[in-house]
């Protein structure tokens, strides 16, 4: 039979007999994958060791010429025999090799990996090595081994001489990568085949390295673009990042990237449809002058809410115009209906009418806010609702949430009362437990301690085992350990309480006097159970806090701060949130809330003048006092108008950033700015009870910073307590619910 192949130059049977007829098969199959719509495995690399002369052994020389005329089976066997006639052979490398290959050409894997394995171990000087560790990483490829593809490969790779063959290998591990989805190790892979190649491999690398940076994402590419330094790639790679961008809807980055790509990169071949797409960007964040939207929800149950904040937008128009020399500003409203598909669409219809920026909606905010942010119009929500901010760069919220709520309290209590020990009373709900832990963690942010949490059944009306447990006082107290003399808290109230400039001898003794300013005489205080010896169930409270939060409803508050007092929890102040902000709860407890201290984002009876002229103008135009949705709608509105009119900008992305730049509006809803992602900051309102109604108190000149402080913590324990510690007399452990 006429041999295979052989050597053009000396007409003796080359030694790449067997990897030609394997690339045959190679390419049969290639194009049998192709077809059947499988991802195809990669072309086996030829790695040629030099060509040998003829070994004496006549059953070596026997086998080659079987491989020349295609006996396969002879040559297999002859190989086979000259191995075991003379092992200490110079080409016994040489025949471990044509027999791994020969396997491997019969389908016979496993045998062909054991024989490359033999080679590479028992001969690791031979220059067959690179060609035998080849083979089995096809193997292992063609297996669909893809990770051992990848173990062994940076196995043979990363120690191996810079100056040996190694591009053959990048191509497979990258070709692994890229069959496993590692699409960015796959490119970094085909970066390395592609510097080390070197003829028609270039291209080749060039274009497994180009397919693979389509499928990268946005921080993909940003990690690979800092690891290059080929101008060609870098190209290549700052105009797939751009487009990555778009993709993100994260128009800003693309805008910066593309533009950056067009000024270093003016020669490559995608120049001009980076420009186009620039252009495309810039005219879509054109927006008509002085144009504002609205979404809110005006039919439905929410509508009364709805009308409020319009009226509070209105109201903001009314007075920009005013206050602007007569600029014509246009408010397009539009009806959510509390519906996050409604919602969605009039973000979509405004788009369409080109407006600058967008105000509400309150509920279906986050449906509105991802519409908004994919077309890049800046939008401003009301709504306390968890990780709106965090949709996307053009999504700011101006409301006041839980966090500022709970950080504006204990702030106040440590730095102007003195509070160091809290206690948390709180209803086994979602609001009750998110407010519990938001409360606990500021309390340990400003260096104080939570001495004592209780829960109770928000559906319940007695309060008294809860009360009895944070006290101290659920157990009955052994008659040998009884107490007859209790030290109680004298801290004075200081200027958060009436009559502050008494002098120490003035203070009223009584402690549900001094938080009630009623008198009450020595029956009446018998009669609510204190220190009345004759009776059994005597309070002897261990109050070990300076304050206790409670976060529930005025009702429910309105049940709980009495029945504090009954148990002779009275020398406290009393922490609640906005809703106690409430005539219902100063008419079921209003004797016992003197010292009570909540956080609002609005209070219509303050004395500053910007918010006494919004009151005025208000009552005037709508007949009735607002609120804090129509105080933080103005407020949003008065910050839009006036940042359109100051920048002069035609560019939502333009306005968006501006609105960034606002650190200290003096709105009535507080003194407002934004960070960085969208979230208001707001210096909310403190009040207080003075004579039956909430009053406006102000911090001194040295704590108006909202930064915690290093306090000195009064307490026997050290600084560094668990928050799940128990720091009160109670058996019961106290933990997070």
């Amino acid at each position: 039979m006429k041999p295979l192949y052989t050597d053009p130059l000396s007409g003796e049977p080359s030694r790449k007999i067997i990897k030609m007829a394997l690339i045959s098969r190679t390419v049969i199959l290639f194009l049998m994958v192709v077809y059947s719509g499988c991802a195809p495995k990669p072309l086996p690399v030829s790695i040629p060791g030099p060509v040998p002369a003829m070994s004496g052994n006549q059953a070596f020389q026997d086998a080659e010429r079987a491989l020349e005329n295609g006996l396969y089976t002879e040559a297999l066997d002859g190989y086979s025999l000259f191995l075991r006639e003379a092992y200490d052979d110079p080409f016994v490398d040489d025949a471990l090799f044509k027999i791994g290959q020969l396997y491997r050409l019969a389908g016979r894997d496993d045998d062909a990996i054991a024989v490359f394995s033999r080679l590479n171990r028992e001969f690791p000087e031979s220059a067959l090595i690179p060609g035998a560790t080849l083979e089995i990483l096809n193997i292992l490829f063609d297996g669909g081994n893809f990770e051992s593809v990848v173990k062994y490969g940076l196995a043979y790779i990363e120690p191996t001489d810079p100056t040996r063959l190694r591009m053959p290998f990048f191509f497979i591990v990258a070709d692994a990568y890229e069959a496993m989805g590692a699409h960015l190790e796959a490119a970094r892979f085909y970066y390395r085949a592609w510097n080390t190649a070197s003829g028609a491999d270039v291209e080749v690398a060039w274009t497994k390295l180009k397919n693979t940076a389509e499928q990268l994402s946005a921080d993909d590419l940003q990690q690979l673009i800092s690891q290059v330094t080929d101008r060609r790639l870098m190209g290549l790679l700052l105009y797939r990042l751009g487009m990555a961008f778009i993709l993100d809807e994260n128009y800003d980055d693309a805008m910066d990237v593309l533009k950056a790509f067009v000024e270093r990169f003016p020669e490559h071949p995608d120049y001009p449809d980076a420009s186009d797409m620039i252009h495309s960007l810039t005219e879509r964040a054109r927006f008509s002058p002085f144009s504002v939207g609205c979404v809110l929800p005006l039919s439905g149950s929410y509508a009364l809410f709805g009308q409020r904040a319009l009226n509070g937008i209105e109201m903001a128009l009314s007075q920009t115009g005013q206050m602007g020399g007569g600029i014509p500003f246009t408010i397009i409203v539009k009806d959510s209906r509390s519906d996050p598909d409604a919602a969605k669409k009039a973000v979509d219809q405004l788009d369409q009418q080109k407006v600058g920026a967008i105000l509400g909606p309150m509920s279906a905010a986050e449906a509105a806010s991802k519409s908004a942010q994919a077309r890049g119009i800046p939008i401003l929500v009301f709504t306390q609702r968890d990780g709106i901010p965090d949709v996307g760069t053009y999504v700011f919220r101006n409301f006041i949430t839980p966090q500022m709520q709970v950080q504006s309290v204990v702030s106040f209590a440590v730095e102007e009362l003195g509070a160091r020990r809290f206690a948390i009373l709180y209803p086994d709900e979602n609001y009750g437990r998110r407010y519990m832990n938001l409360f606990w963690d500021q309390v340990v942010n400003y260096g104080g301690v939570v001495n004592g949490v209780e829960m109770y059944d928000p559906e319940g009306t007695d309060f008294a085992n809860p009360i009895k447990k944070m006290a101290g006082i659920f157990y009955d107290v052994p008659k040998d350990l009884g107490v007859t003399s209790i030290p109680r808290i004298q801290t004075s109230l200081l200027p958060f309480m009436e009559n502050a400039n008494r002098s120490e001898k003035d203070l009223i003794a009584d402690p549900v006097e001094r938080i009630s300013g009623i008198p009450l005489d020595r029956k009446a205080i018998d009669n609510l159970g204190r220190h009345n010896s004759d009776r059994e169930d005597q309070w002897h409270p261990i109050v070990e806090f300076d304050a206790v939060f409670i976060p529930d409803a005025p009702k429910k508050a309105g049940l709980i701060i009495p029945q504090l007092a009954y148990y002779d929890i009275r020398d406290v102040y009393l922490l609640g949130t906005n809703l106690w902000n409430s005539g219902t709860l100063l008419d079921m407890s209003g004797e016992y809330m003197k010292g009570a201290l909540i956080a609002d984002g609005f209070f219509a009876e303050s004395q500053s003048e910007t918010v006494k002229q919004f009151v005025a103008a208000f009552k005037h135009a709508y007949g009735r006092v607002p609120g804090f949705i129509e105080a933080v709608a103005y407020d949003s509105a008065m910050m839009v108008f006036q940042t359109m009119r100051q920048s002069a900008t035609d560019s939502r992305r333009d306005l968006k950033q501006a609105l960034l730049q606002i650190n200290d509006f003096e709105g009535v809803s507080g003194r407002t700015g934004f960070a960085q992602n969208g979230e208001a900051e707001k210096t909310l309102h403190m009040l207080r009870i003075n004579r039956g109604r909430f009053a406006q108190v102000q911090r001194t000149a040295e704590n108006l910073s909202s930064e915690p402080r290093n306090l000195n913590i009064i307490s026997d324990k050290p600084k560094a307590q668990s928050k799940t510690q128990n720091l009160t007399v109670n058996p019961e452990p106290r933990t997070r619910r």
